[in-house]
């Protein structure tokens, strides 16, 4: 039987609370995807959006994450991989469930163990309680989506982002229901995502002298960039799966082939076939990681990042870039505006505002920013460095009393930052960040 929940000892969940701590404003959560024992750590929010210094809960997923075994800039090369539900009431988290392999020439694993998803109850004080875990249909789970059914319950999309390869297992997409208790129960409805080509054909490939450009650009080894691995190729694998607003299509971008899929959900839930748009110009040597992270400003609009923009070849910097899309009827795609460039290196996170949705903000990993775009009727970059950051590599926000804050994991320091959003002119006024994540730390939600 496809699903099977992967028990465990309860022992192993190392859940601490402070004795007597109660809270109802809000919280945020970062995951450390920590190799062989992933966590969730819980800050409090308060009503000013600061968070509490340190974390006040650390939870066990149960399961085991990447380390750094990806990159040691990005450890998941994902977003969306820590998720919400819309009431607040059921936390989700990947586990890639990969094993250190490092043969010391800078080759990974290829193993085939399945990764897994652990959901977790939210109480309302914003600590969490285990409900779940099951396997995720695929290797490397790397990205998660959700929307409510009507009937108490969530349905739940991950991204597989893992082979193919060694384990005949092809990147995928495999839809959940979720009971009101956090129970998930895999649906058998799975669609096939295509990471790309293995010779030089389009897309980036497996070639040894895009391997070792990227390589300088990163520090990671150049057998990132090989096929059939579990982690997958950092440049190849798909990026973030989503949800389309009104929850009638399911969105994948993949790095490596410049892709974006669309696929339409039907009313039970169940993906159908995808339409698929590639970027215009994505030959071979000049094809590059593109799409990345996604948000939507309305309805069918998407604004994208580009990881590296327009630039021709690894390495090149400052060439981060936003482009917007409309989702027409038939799932195809129609540009709003292209490569609107913020100046940054590996543009990869976006988040909206979330009140009035006129700014969005992108994490450049390798160039240590924040930038600021206004995202009215037309796209425009505001400040290519709103703030700095030391490696961000993943975005949340959330509003109080009409105040919108921007959260941000910070990989080179270990810190949540933390930021108050000007909503007359979209600046960010750095808070005191806070502390307690390891440098494989990636995944963040907050309400």
């Amino acid at each position: 039987m496809f699903r099977n929940t992967v028990r465990f000892s309860m022992f192993a969940l190392c859940c601490s609370l402070s004795a007597g701590m109660a809270w109802a404003d809000g919280a945020v959560y970062a995951m450390t995807n920590a190799l062989g024992n992933n966590q969730i750590l819980v800050y409090h929010r308060a009503i000013n959006g600061s968070l509490s210094a340190t974390p006040v809960q650390t939870i066990a997923t149960g399961g085991g994450g990447s380390g750094l075994q990806l990159a040691g800039v990005d450890s998941l090369g994902s977003a969306g991989s820590v998720q919400l539900d819309a009431a607040h009431r059921i936390l989700f988290a990947v586990n890639t469930e990969t094993v250190s392999a490092n043969n010391g020439a800078g080759t990974y694993n290829q193993d085939c163990a399945l990764g897994t998803i652990t959901s977790f109850l939210v109480a309302s004080d914003g600590t969490l309680t285990f409900a779940d875990r099951v396997y995720s249909g695929g290797l490397f789970p790397d990205s998660l989506t959700v929307k409510p059914t009507g009937n108490g319950g969530d349905l739940l999309w991950v991204l597989n982002a893992g082979g193919p390869g060694v384990c005949a297992i092809l990147p995928n997409i495999t839809g959940f229901s979720v009971t009101a208790a956090g129970k998930m129960q895999a649906t058998r409805s799975q669609r096939v995502i295509d990471p790309g080509p293995t010779s030089a054909t389009s897309g980036v490939s497996c070639l040894a002298a895009t391997a070792a450009g990227f390589s300088a650009l990163t520090g990671a080894p150049a057998a990132d960039f090989a096929c059939g691995l579990n982690p997958p190729s950092f440049p190849r694998s798909p990026a973030q799966v989503r949800f389309t607003p009104d929850g009638s299509d399911l969105v994948v971008t993949v790095k490596g082939t410049n892709t974006i899929y669309v696929f339409p959900v039907d009313a039970n839930g169940v993906a159908g076939n995808p339409t698929v748009t590639q970027a215009p110009g994505q030959v071979l040597p000049s094809a590059l990681p593109g799409f990345f992270g996604f948000t939507f400003i309305r309805n069918s609009t998407m604004l994208v990042t580009e990881l590296f923009g327009t630039a021709t070849s690894i390495p090149v910097g400052g060439r981060g870039a936003v482009s917007a899309f409309g989702i027409n009827g038939d799932g195809s795609l129609h540009p709003i505006v292209q490569d609107v460039g913020d100046g940054g290196t590996a543009a990869c996170w976006i988040a909206l505002e979330p009140i009035a949705g006129q700014y969005a903000y992108v994490a450049n990993n390798l160039s240590a920013s924040i930038s600021s775009y206004a995202v009215g009727t037309r796209i425009t970059l505001v400040a290519a460095v709103a703030a700095a950051a030391s490696g961000p590599n993943d975005l949340a926000t959330a509003a109080e009393n009409g105040a919108s804050f921007l959260y941000a994991v910070e990989g080179g320091t270990g810190n949540v930052g933390v930021f108050q959003i000007n909503l007359t002119n979209g600046s960010l006024t750095p808070l005191t960040a806070a502390s307690g994540l390891p440098p494989t730390a990636q995944g963040l939600a907050a309400f």
